[in-house]
């Protein structure tokens, strides 16, 4: 018996989630009623990483499932993406181990939420994306998200009847970042677990601080007391994604760095190393440094006791103790 561990990619818009329901169509009867016919045997079960709402959508959704089959892994890739409809595509299928379970073997997810951010209507982005006229304050939203980094009590942003469903409602979310470009927002979120809605709700949250209808005191309140109150709406399923699924333990100390990011600070020398490196004309470095530490893409590994900040073509050292900025400069290009 084999374990295949499998990643799909799924358009929701016509489907009540990931998970087999009675009387709906979803992502998992689709997929077992492939497997089934590719393989001529009755439907097996497979094992999703997360539940997804009615609406949502995946870009990297990961499955496994046990077969009896000596299938080449190409094969079953290439036989499913024919079975398939338009809307679920098999990105990837592996041998994994027998002990590998999609869901209880996940270490981090990470999900986008994408706002249309035109004054009209895209038809073509109707059910993917939420659709929001008004301007938004990418900056204001940058400040609040912030604030959710690192480990939270996050009742206040989950629905009610999602908090029986857990033992816990403390998550830590790795990155929260928020970038527009031609009219489409993204919201970015990564984190070790989520609970119901909750990345719908930090998203409403967010835009109701744009808006001015909620301050970053009411986000800290909401951490500390867990009042739904002082959180934002809940946004419609169409604009989130899935965005990715990880295996590996994600560095802790990442999101340490990021909750932290105030107490940056450095030298006179090595802020002058720094201007040199860089070729900066800023006269803030740190500030400078920050912002490049906060941006999106950014890569955070922890080696022996510095912290390694890579983005934007640059690589920063931090003391993981003093969070004194030691040096920064730019990345060698590969040839």
């Amino acid at each position: 018996m084999r374990n295949l561990k499998v990643f799909i990619a799924y358009n929701g818009a016509d489907y009540h989630g990931f998970q087999r329901q009675e009387n709906a169509l979803t992502v998992q009867e689709v997929v077992e009623k492939a497997i089934g016919k590719l393989l001529k045997i009755p439907p097996p079960v497979i094992y999703g990483c997360s539940r997804t709402d009615t609406g949502v959508h995946a870009r990297r959704f990961c499955f496994n499932v046990h077969i009896d089959s000596n299938i080449p892994c190409d094969g079953f890739i290439k036989g499913m993406n024919t079975l398939l409809p338009d809307s679920i595509a098999v990105l990837s299928c592996e041998d994994a181990s027998e002990e590998f379970h999609a869901r209880y073997c996940t270490k981090a997810k990470e999900y986008v939420y994408l706002i249309n951010n035109k004054p009209s209507r895209d038809v073509f982005l109707q059910a993917l994306a939420y659709h929001y006229p008004y301007e938004l304050n990418v900056k204001k939203m940058n400040e609040a998200a912030r604030l959710f980094v690192g480990e939270h009590d996050f009742a206040g942003f989950c629905r009610s009847e999602g908090k029986a469903r857990v033992k816990s409602t403390v998550r830590t979310i790795y990155e929260l970042s928020v970038s527009q470009k031609e009219g489409i927002c993204e919201i970015k979120i990564r984190g070790n677990g989520f609970l119901y809605n909750m990345v719908r709700i930090v998203a409403g949250t967010l835009i109701y601080v744009s808006e001015g209808r909620r301050t970053l005191g009411d986000i800290e309140t909401a951490l500390k007391t867990g009042d739904r109150s002082f959180a934002g709406v809940t946004l419609p399923p169409e604009g989130l994604y899935l965005n990715e699924v990880f295996y590996e333990e994600p560095t802790a100390s990442a999101a340490e760095l990021l909750q932290n990011i105030k107490k940056l600070h450095t030298t006179e020398l090595g802020a002058e190393r720094i201007k040199n490196n860089l070729r900066l004309e800023t006269g803030d470095v740190v500030e400078w440094c920050r912002k490049v530490i906060q941006s999106r893409g950014v890569k955070i590994i922890q080696k022996g006791k510095n912290w390694y900040i890579s983005a934007n073509g640059v690589t920063i050292t931090v003391n993981a103790k003093s969070f004194t900025i030691i040096t920064a400069h730019r990345q060698a290009r590969q040839r």
